[in-house]
């Protein structure tokens, strides 16, 4: 494979961010992803990796403080690979990429969540050295 450059998102990905969103079993149309990257107080940051044009996977990270052990940590929100590419190191290379940025940033850690019903990304993440420390619950906000 070529050399797989790594680079912000523009304005111009939105199609293929939402294909490679919807991959992942999210929903979200080109317009919608314009209203939210246009936010000013968006906390994310966001990525495509590439080869001569050819998009082949997303990451998404936000940092954060994280008070019980006073530590920053690195959180990787989204990552995806494009089907056809998955298994050529691309979402390595991603992940090292996200490491870099946490270093860049003074995290002290690098953390990953993903469905429970992936367990081939579970599998995916303990073989390349994430451990599996804790379960994550979520409960929906009623707006009045």
């Amino acid at each position: 494979m070529n050399l797989i450059q790594i680079r912000q998102i523009q304005i111009a990905d939105l199609k293929v961010i939402a294909d490679l969103l919807l991959q992942l079993g999210y929903s979200a149309t080109p317009e919608q992803l314009q209203k939210y990257l246009g936010k000013s107080d968006r906390t994310d940051e966001v990525y495509l990796a590439e080869v001569e044009g050819k998009i082949l996977g997303l990451i998404s990270l936000i940092f954060f403080d994280y008070f019980p052990t006073q530590q920053r940590i690195c959180r990787i929100t989204a990552l995806v690979v494009t089907e056809t590419c998955r298994g050529l190191g691309v979402g390595t290379q991603l992940i090292n990429f996200a490491k870099t940025r946490a270093n860049e940033q003074g995290c002290s850690k690098l953390e990953v969540t993903t469905s429970m019903r992936r367990e081939k990304t579970q599998a995916y993440y303990e073989a390349i050295g994430f451990e599996k420390t804790s379960f994550r619950y979520i409960q929906e906000i009623d707006h009045c």
